[in-house]
């Protein structure tokens, strides 16, 4: 009779279930880099779309541009450090 294998625990996750030095680390790293990378984005899409709205009346045109690079700023670029981050995982892991 074959043994079911072990399940492949989480990239800083110990055998008891709890995180390594290590894991702790990086959770707190990764942490702070979120909140880093995210939230001056959203302040940027903020800023962003309030200056479009006082443009409108003199350069729609200009105005369309912030707009849409504040709805990047707070929808698309976000995924950037995603991205990134999971590459860093998928190639430590």
């Amino acid at each position: 009779m074959a043994t079911a294998a072990s399940p492949r625990l989480g990239f800083g996750i110990g055998p008891d279930g709890t995180y390594t030095r290590g894991g702790q680390a990086l959770a707190f790293v990764l942490g702070l880099w979120a909140m880093l990378a995210f939230l001056p984005l959203l302040f940027v899409g903020a800023v962003l779309y309030t200056r479009a709205e006082e443009r409108f009346a003199e350069d729609p045109e200009r105005a369309r541009h912030m707009v849409t690079w504040s709805w990047l700023s707070v929808s698309v670029l976000p995924l950037v450090p995603v991205v990134i981050g999971a590459g860093i995982y998928l190639a430590v892991a």
